[in-house]
């Protein structure tokens, strides 16, 4: 056995040093938001294309993030879309399919409705199909009915925000101690206030520089803000990138836009009273409820919904949706709005239920406003010679109400036609693109660019979805709200209607067709505008019919 001398043990420790010196460094990427979309950005990065990736996060603590908190207590359901990303990761997919309630849709769900009349039993659960009806028949109006046929098409899974954004924190633990890939660094208290390019190459976000910057920070994003300032004429980003006006948001308002939302912590497995001689019933995390008042006015209509949750021990958190002018948001103290409560929900027993810090919580709690249907027009942009260049993702190009379900779905959509746009693969597609010149070469700048150009036209239809899909399914209460919800739902009837008796060949509501995976967007809004089409086309048809006699009269008289 041959046993090696110091001068070949140095030799081999210097040639693996040069060997290691020649290898080019990793690339490197900054993503600033550590919220569910970020977190997915910063894993496709580092495990899929190799990146170095600093996770920069605003929060004080990451703890933030992923502990319960009453400003945050909403559940998200990841539909097909969202899985598309999940899927991506099996241990992200499988942690989130053990911590979550599973959904099948509307046609599977159960939903108990508890009357406002305390003399009235509690009804069994029933699906929510029936449920609605039931609602419908009990206040006679058109506008609270649920069609029949609108199902889900796959299995979507109902999770608390802070418990995914914990699950993928877990991601990142785990993928950097693999080691394969490149490395996820986590920095909280990090707040975004500038993003600019450099001469020497790289974008630099305050003191961090990388090749490539991700901007998932949210519809106030500041990486989109800085993107829609003035640019110098040398030394900037590429002249084929979207202009500076590109990135200021396009805004419509709807029915949704500006409700006031804040939560009220109701203990796990609270108890509902039922009618005399019933015993109470227990409630279950798993399960759908929605709690009437007995108040229907303009100002005073609430009903509490609980949505469903995996852990039957913890905070059960109800939202409180309503428009601005509501009277709940006039009271200030603990206990001024303890009684209120209690007169709205006679068969509630608030008293020994929630506790009275609660209540002043509650009560001093501002809450948030419902945003307006908004996006971004620029989604990227690249320098010169293509090696640097930024991307947004998530809320940061698009926000909306909550109401067509798809906020995080869409935010986890982004960061798949990145990856793909990165990987030289159409966004759409998610298959090889076509490139203007057989002999280009593949750089990120083109590829950022093809994330612009094939992606935006698929935010402005979300966009357009997120404005007429679902807008008053919070049942506002206004005079005018009842009256448009009306309207509203009757076109959603006879879009139905006329899908049905010409045997799927007029597509149904849009709000449907967003529940089939396989469409795009685009697609959706495409077919639902076929609709729209084919109603204009008859009601103008009648029109004319209505008003022929007349027109042939008048030329018959004309000398």
């Amino acid at each position: 056995m041959n046993i090696p001398t110091r001068s070949a043990i140095f030799l081999s420790l210097l040639f693996h040093r040069t060997v290691l010196s020649l290898q080019p460094p990793a690339p490197r990427a900054i993503v600033v938001g550590a919220g569910p979309v970020g977190i997915a950005a910063s894993l496709v990065l580092a495990s899929r294309h190799g990146y170095d990736v600093t996770l920069l996060e605003s929060s004080p603590e990451t703890s933030i993030q992923t502990k319960y908190d009453p400003t945050k207590a909403f559940l998200y359901n990841v539909n097909a879309r969202g899985q598309t990303l999940t899927k991506m990761f099996p241990n992200l997919h499988d942690k989130l399919v053990k911590r979550s309630v599973e959904s099948k849709g509307f046609a599977d769900a159960t939903i108990t409705v508890v009357p406002a009349d305390p003399n009235l039993p509690i009804p069994k659960s029933s699906k929510l199909e029936k449920s609605f009806e039931m609602r419908n028949n009990e206040n006679n109006e058109a506008g609270n009915a649920m069609p029949k046929s609108e199902k889900a098409v796959g299995v979507g899974y109902w999770i608390p925000r802070h418990e995914m954004v914990g699950l993928m924190v877990e991601c990142i633990d785990e993928h950097n101690e693999k080691g394969e890939g490149g490395k996820i660094s986590f920095y909280t208290g990090k707040e975004c206030t500038s993003v600019s390019p450099r001469d020497v190459g790289g974008v630099f976000v305050e003191v961090y520089q990388a090749d490539l910057v991700v901007g998932a920070d949210g519809m106030n994003s500041k990486v989109r803000e800085c993107l829609s300032h003035p640019r110098s004429a040398v030394g900037g980003w590429s002249l084929d990138c979207p202009k500076p006006n590109y990135f200021k948001l396009k805004k419509w308002r709807s029915p949704a836009s500006f409700l006031r939302i804040k939560v009220l912590q109701l203990p796990p497995q609270f108890e509902i009273p039922d009618a005399e001689g019933n015993p109470p019933l227990i409630t279950n995390s798993e399960n759908i409820y929605a709690i009437r008042s007995i108040y229907k006015g303009p100002r005073n209509y609430l009903s509490l919904g609980l949505l469903p949750m995996k852990n039957n021990t913890a905070v059960r958190a109800t939202n409180i949706v309503t428009r601005p002018d509501h009277e709940v948001w006039k009271l200030k103290d603990g206990n001024a709005i303890q009684t209120w409560f209690e007169k709205a929900f006679p068969r509630m027993n608030f008293n020994g239920m929630i506790s009275n810090e609660e209540w002043d919580r509650f009560a001093r709690a501002e809450g948030t406003r419902f945003p307006h249907c908004q996006y971004s027009r620029g989604m990227a942009v690249w320098d010169e010679n293509g090696d640097s260049g930024v991307a947004l993702v998530g809320d940061a190009i698009h926000a909306f109400p909550p109401d067509i379900g798809q906020g995080v779905n869409a935010g986890l959509m982004d960061v798949v036609c990145l990856d793909r746009a990165l990987s030289g693969l159409d966004t759409v597609t998610g298959k090889e693109a076509k490139s203007a010149k057989e002999n280009d070469k593949p750089s990120l700048g083109k590829n950022l660019a093809r994330y612009q150009k094939q992606h935006s036209p698929e935010i402005a239809s979300l966009i357009r979805l997120a404005r007429f899909g679902a807008p008053y399914q919070y049942r506002q209460p206004h005079r005018a709200d009842r009256i448009l919800r009306t309207l509203w739902t009757l076109n959603v009837a006879m879009r139905l209607i006329l899908n049905k008796i010409t045997f799927n060949l007029v597509p149904p509501t849009c709000i449907i067709l967003s529940q089939r995976p396989e469409l795009t967007f685009r697609q959706v809004m495409r077919k639902a505008d076929l609709t729209t089409l084919f109603l204009k086309v008859v009601v103008f048809g009648l029109i004319g019919l209505r008003f022929r006699p007349r027109l042939e009269i008048l030329s018959m008289l004309k000398p």
